[in-house]
């Protein structure tokens, strides 16, 4: 199965299908990565115009860089491997006691975000930065406008240079262009999926942006990176390791999607957004009067798996069968451990009490036999099974 399908999918395929490719670099111990929320966007330009700035990722002013003021934010990338760069942001502030205390994000990594440091110093143009959190630390050294130095973190040492970065400003004619929803259809072996990605101002002015797929019941999951310069944009989505870059023409965004794995195109995949709403898909089950009976309602569960880290992992699932306001049999999945709720139920067959789910977007499936109010089963996806019981509540 493609990369592409196993992580966009983010709600099993990323702890399911055991198939969640890269790692953060910066992963605090012990955490896994969460949702977080929405980045603000960062811009410059319009497509009509042509011209603009292009962003970087951060927030702050951009800092004085004089031998002993850092104060501000700095951004730089960490290069992971030939095709793998972290983006990462130190955020200096200067103590009353005239020390300096920092805070640690990554745009690319949902699970790095205001991560203080426990000892920062900066003597005659040496800025070292201690990060206990992450169990890392930065070295470099003050020349002109950058901080030329490497992050080490057990495992290696990286090259970093930082720069200062300075918040740029949204035109108003960019934010009406792209506040709305875009949406496209993201071939894969196999299948498509419909993308979702809307952008819209939040009580400062200042552009949010979200993905949802519709196969997988429209999951809101946030955006970092947004940059809009020259008629093209940008984006990266941090908890599926996923980054879009697309050209402007006659109302439409042409362009890829690209994510590191194995068996995924390294120029991505082909991705056109144009503007508009689009409404989910409803998968109305063909189950009998009698096997509705048997089934609907709220069931809950607990799969105990293991990540490709070895991690074991505990993720509770809900499963809901009812009717929605056509009257048409319905079912989806929840996983309230990752916030992701509604994933549709695509089939559904049940018969001498053994039932059969199929959610298609996952190319998972759910075997079970009902006795009273319990489903004994097992979840497959993939090459993977997983026992699976759960119990209408």
């Amino acid at each position: 199965m493609c990369d592409v399908l196993r992580v966009l999918a983010l709600l099993l395929s990323a702890l399911i299908s055991m198939g969640f490719g890269v790692q953060p670099v910066l992963a605090a111990q012990g955490t896994t990565a969460a949702a977080a929320p929405a980045p603000k966007a960062k811009t410059g330009g319009t497509p009509a115009a042509g011209a603009g700035t292009t962003a970087a990722a951060g927030r702050g002013a951009a800092p004085a860089a004089t031998a002993q003021d850092i104060a501000g934010t700095w951004q730089g990338k960490l290069k992971v491997d030939a095709n793998t760069a972290l983006t990462v942001q130190f955020t200096f502030t200067r103590k009353p006691d005239g020390g300096w205390s920092a805070t640690l994000n990554s745009p690319d990594s949902g699970a790095i975000k205001n991560v203080a440091a426990n000892a920062v110093s900066l003597t005659n143009g040496a800025v070292k930065v201690d990060v206990a959190a992450l169990s890392g630390s930065f070295n470099g050294t003050l020349k002109g406008r950058s901080i030329e130095g490497q992050w080490t973190q057990p495992g290696g040492v990286l090259p970093l240079v930082l720069s200062p970065y300075e918040k740029p400003q949204l035109a108003k004619a960019d934010k009406e262009m792209l506040s709305g929803g875009w949406h496209g259809s993201l071939q894969i072996p196999g299948g498509a999926f419909t993308v979702v990605v809307r952008f819209k101002p939040d009580d400062t002015g200042d552009l949010q942006g979200s993905l949802a797929v519709l196969e997988q019941g429209a999951v809101q999951i946030p955006l970092s990176d947004v940059d809009f310069a020259n008629g093209t944009l940008s984006f990266k989505v941090p908890l599926a390791h996923g980054e879009y870059t697309g050209t402007y023409a006659n109302g439409t965004f042409r362009g890829a999607w690209k994510q590191p794995g194995v068996g995924n195109p390294a120029q991505g995949l082909p991705l056109a957004l144009q503007k508009g709403e689009i409404a989910p898909p409803i998968y109305a089950l063909k189950l009998s009067g009698a096997a509705f009976t048997a089934l609907s309602g709220n069931w809950e569960g607990t799969m105990e798996i293991r990540s490709p880290q070895g991690q074991q992992i505990s993720l509770p699932l809900v499963l809901h069968i009812g009717t929605n306001s056509n009257a048409d049999v319905v079912g989806s999945i929840d996983s309230p451990t990752q916030h992701t709720t509604g994933m549709p139920v695509t089939e559904a067959t049940f018969v001498a009490g053994k039932l059969v789910l199929k959610a298609g977007a996952l190319n998972a499936e759910y075997h079970a036999d009902l006795s009273g109010n319990t489903l004994v089963g097992q979840w497959i996806q993939g090459v993977n099974t997983v026992p699976l019981t759960m119990k209408r509540k």
